[in-house]
């Protein structure tokens, strides 16, 4: 079999498994369009934020490391991979695309729209809040103290934004928020807890290999994952309420 074929006979059978477990065929969220205009707007306006970048420090490139560094900090500084930092950008890209593609199968395409606009909206407000923190802190990613790291990825805006994770705070918003949506879609399967578990593994991982990577440091991870994974529940609860 192909493995696009296989893919596609993958996201069918998951459907099936869920429909057979207390379905709900329509969208458990509801759409205001004021509201989510004005949500849309901040979150472009804090994501935008990106755009504007850190000056690098005056101690450049003779920087070292502040001496008032967490100790769960200090094993990362001077990591450097970018084979790991690769790796974790495939993996955000695989968490935000394949729980749109699964909701599809799963839903028939009925209430999906309304399901993808709220991940999506979820990850859009994870990364205006991200993007203005790194903006705000500036702080000096780990792969800058070490004399390896290539002058592009020195040169890069993130190498002077590190806190907070934008990976991780975007990979915990799109496996939270794809974990209530399904739960509330099929509040009774027993499916919905592989769901969470695989789905934050993943995060869990992509937060791992950033700091591998030495681009974030474990403060940096963990406040993207509380980031994400609060916006996770708090977006889709607010459109599941009002």
């Amino acid at each position: 079999m192909r493995p696009r074929k296989a893919f596609v006979a993958l996201l069918l059978s998951l459907a099936g498994i869920a429909s057979s477990s207390g379905a709900r065929a329509e969208s458990p969220y509801r759409l205001r369009p004021a509201y989510d205009a004005s949500l849309v707007g901040l979150g472009a306006a804090g994501a935008m934020t990106a755009l504007v970048g850190h000056t690098k420090p005056a101690c450049f490139p003779a920087c070292v490391p502040p001496p008032s560094m967490l100790g769960i900090d200090d094993a990362s500084v001077g990591n450097y991979s970018r084979p790991a930092h690769g790796l974790a950008t495939v993996l955000v890209y695989g968490l935000v695309l394949t729980p749109l593609a699964l909701d599809a199968a799963d839903s028939r395409f009925d209430g999906w729209a309304e399901d993808s606009f709220v991940m999506l909206q979820t990850i859009l407000l994870a990364q205006a809040v991200t993007q203005v923190t790194k903006s705000a802190v500036g702080r000096s990613a780990p792969f800058t103290y070490n004399a390896r790291a290539l002058p592009e990825d020195i040169e890069s805006p993130d190498a002077f934004r590190s806190f907070i994770s934008g990976h991780s705070s975007t990979s915990f918003a799109a496996a939270t928020s794809y974990s209530v949506t399904f739960w509330r879609r099929h509040p009774t399967s027993p499916w919905r807890w592989v769901v969470l578990g695989v789905s934050h593994a993943l995060a869990t991982s992509v937060a791992l290999l950033k700091i591998e990577a030495g681009y974030h440091y474990a403060t940096d991870v963990m406040a993207g994952a509380l980031v994400g994974s609060s916006l996770g529940l708090a977006i889709p609860t607010l459109h599941a309420e009002w």
